[in-house]
C-alpha cells in the first residue's frame, strides 16, 4: 500500500506539470523584464538646474544722488545794514560848539543916569537962580561949590546904581541867552542820537530780517534735501524690497517645480516597485505551485522509498535517467568522495547513504547544499531531496 499510494501520489503531483512550467517561464520572464526597469530606473536631481536668483540682484541705493549739493548759500548776501548807520554818526553835529557867548555884546545903559544927572542939574539951577538974590555973589559961589559937590555925589550914586542894574540885567540875560542856547542844544542832540538810534534800530532789524530770511532760506533748503533723501531712500529699500521678494517667489517657484518633477519621479519609481511586486508575487505564486507539485512527487518517491528504493527504482526507474528526484542530504550520506564537475559546474560526488533502508551499495550525485534551493525540497522528514531533472548530473547507483 506504501509504495502504491508513493505511486499515486507521484503521479498526481506531475498532472499539470506543463501548464505550470509555462506559467513559471511567462512569470519569471514578466519579473525579469520588470526587475530590469526597476534597477534601471534612473533618478535625475531635479533640483540641479536650480538657479541663485539673488545673485542677478542690483543696488538701488548706489544711484541715490546727492540733493545738498547744489544747496544755495543764503548768507553770502547779507547786505551790512550798519554802513549806512555809520555814516550817518559820522555827519553828526556837535550843536553845543555852535552856542554863542551872549555876554560879550553886553552894553552899558546911561540914559537914566543921564536924565537923574540932568534934573539933578536942572534943580541946582533952579535952585542957584531963586537964592542968587538973597545970599548975594559970595554966598551963592559957596552954595553952588556946595551944590556942586552934592550933585557930584548924586552922579556917582546914580552912575552906580545905573552900573549895577544894567550889570543884573545883563547877566541875567547872558544867562538866558545860554540856557536858551544849551536847550536848542541839547533838543538837537538828543533828536540827532534818536535819528541815528533809529537809524540803527531799522539797520538791526533789516539785519535781522536778512539773517532770519537766510536761515529760513536754509531751513527750507534743508527740508527739501531731507524729504528727497529720504524719498530716495525710500525709493531705493522699495526697488530692493521687490527684487528680494522677486528672487524669492522666483526661487519658491523652482523649488516647487523642481518638487513636482521629484514627486513624479517617486510615483513612478513607486509604481514599477508596485508592478515588480505584483510579477514577484505572481512569479512566488508558480514557483510555489511548481514547488507543491515537485513536494507531491519527491513526497511520493519518499513514500516508495520507504518501501524500498529498489521498488521505487522499478516504478521509476531509479538507476536510470527517468528518476525525478533521490535524496541527496549530506546527513545521510556517509564515504563521500569528490570525483568531478558537471558542465553548468556543479560538483559530482559518489557516497553510500547510512542508513541502507535508502539504498545499498555506492550511488552518484550531488549535495543539496550545493545546489540552487530552487531545486531542493525538504521530505516529511526533514531531510533535502533534490530535483535532478533541473540538473545537468545524473543520479546513479554505481
Amino acid at each position: 500500500m506504501s509504495l502504491l499510494g508513493g505511486l499515486t501520489q507521484t503521479i498526481g503531483g506531475m498532472i499539470g506539470g506543463r501548464a505550470r512550467r509555462k506559467e513559471q517561464k511567462a512569470a519569471n520572464a514578466q519579473m525579469n523584464q520588470r526587475m530590469q526597469a526597476y534597477e534601471s530606473f534612473q533618478f535625475d536631481n531635479t533640483f540641479a538646474n536650480l538657479g541663485n536668483p539673488a545673485a542677478n540682484l542690483s543696488t538701488p541705493a548706489a544711484s541715490l544722488s546727492n540733493p545738498a549739493a547744489n544747496l544755495t548759500n543764503f548768507a553770502a548776501g547779507l547786505g551790512n545794514m550798519n554802513v549806512g548807520v555809520q555814516r550817518r554818526a559820522d555827519g553828526a553835529q556837535n550843536f553845543a560848539s555852535q552856542m554863542e557867548n551872549t555876554a560879550e555884546d553886553l552894553t552899558v545903559n546911561t540914559q537914566q543916569a543921564e536924565f537923574m544927572a540932568q534934573q539933578q542939574q536942572q534943580g541946582l539951577s533952579n535952585v542957584l537962580g531963586s537964592m542968587r538974590g538973597a545970599a548975594g555973589s559970595s554966598g551963592i559961589a559957596a552954595l553952588a561949590q556946595t551944590l556942586a559937590g552934592q550933585q557930584n555925589q548924586n552922579l556917582q550914586a546914580a552912575s552906580a546904581s545905573i552900573g549895577q542894574q544894567e550889570a543884573a540885567n545883563a547877566r541875567l540875560a547872558a544867562q538866558q541867552g545860554a540856557n536858551i542856547q544849551s536847550a536848542i542844544a541839547g533838543e538837537s542832540s538828543q533828536n540827532q542820537a534818536m535819528a541815528l538810534q533809529a537809524a540803527q534800530q531799522g539797520a538791526s532789524m533789516s539785519q535781522q530780517n536778512q539773517i532770519l530770511a537766510a536761515q529760513m532760506g536754509s531751513a527750507n533748503q534743508m527740508a527739501g534735501v531731507d524729504i528727497a533723501q529720504q524719498n530716495q531712500i525710500l525709493a531705493a529699500q522699495q526697488a530692493q524690497a521687490n527684487q528680494r521678494l522677486g528672487a524669492e517667489m522666483g526661487f519658491q517657484s523652482s523649488i516647487y517645480s523642481a518638487r513636482g518633477a521629484q514627486d513624479a519621479q517617486t510615483s513612478d519609481f513607486n509604481r514599477q516597485a508596485t508592478l515588480l511586486g505584483m510579477s514577484l508575487e505572481r512569479k512566488g505564486q508558480a514557483d510555489q505551485a511548481r514547488a507543491d507539485a515537485k513536494s507531491q512527487i519527491i513526497g511520493g518517491i519518499g513514500t516508495m522509498a520507504d518501501a524500498g528504493v529498489d521498488a521505487a527504482a522499478a516504478v521509476l526507474g531509479a538507476g536510470g535517467p527517468g528518476l525525478a528526484a533521490a535524496l541527496s542530504d549530506r546527513r545521510l550520506k556517509e564515504n563521500i568522495k569528490l570525483v568531478g564537475k558537471s558542465k553548468r559546474g556543479f560538483k559530482i560526488y559518489t557516497f553510500e547513504y547510512k542508513n541502507k533502508k535508502y539504498g545499498e551499495g555506492i550511488y552518484q550525485g550531488v549535495m543539496s547544499d550545493e545546489v540552487p534551493r530552487e531545486n531542493v525540497i525538504v521530505n516529511q522528514d526533514g531531510y533535502d531531496m533534490v530535483n535532478y531533472s533541473n540538473l545537468d548530473v545524473e543520479f546513479k547507483r554505481v
